[in-house]
């Protein structure tokens, strides 16, 4: 009963790692988007600063969102899952989906990035 007990607030505090990350995600690709609008920045910058903000959203998720151990773990699926979640919604948003091999990368980039958001993180916190 116990082990179910910490699977259930490993749950919750990788949902609010990826609840936080998303929401950091939303939020500055927007104010990315204004800044390319009013700084006519060219398309060569926008791979870049968007790996930049789904690592910096990851990591700030990761520090909010989780506690004791096991970080390197919760971590690498909270990126995961973070980076999927993002992909569903801006896919959405562009109105379609698009399956190729760069998927996969930002879920293995989404995963490096949880993992050592998740170790500094639980470092933080002791």
């Amino acid at each position: 009963m116990e082990n179910a007990e910490g699977v259930k607030k490993g749950a919750l505090e990788v949902g609010k790692a990826v609840a936080v990350a998303v929401a950091f995600f939303l939020a500055a690709v927007l104010v990315f988007a204004f800044i390319i609008k009013i700084a006519a920045l060219p398309s060569s910058v926008i791979m870049p600063v968007n790996q930049v903000i789904k690592a910096a959203g990851v990591l700030l998720g990761c520090i909010l969102g989780l506690s004791d151990n096991k970080g390197w773990l919760k971590g690498g699926i909270a990126g995961i899952l973070s980076v999927a979640c993002a992909y569903v919604i801006f896919s959405l948003m562009a109105g379609g989906f698009d399956w190729n091999w760069t998927v996969l990368l930002e879920l293995l980039f989404g995963l490096v990035a949880g993992v050592v958001s998740g170790v500094v993180a639980v470092n933080l916190h002791h």
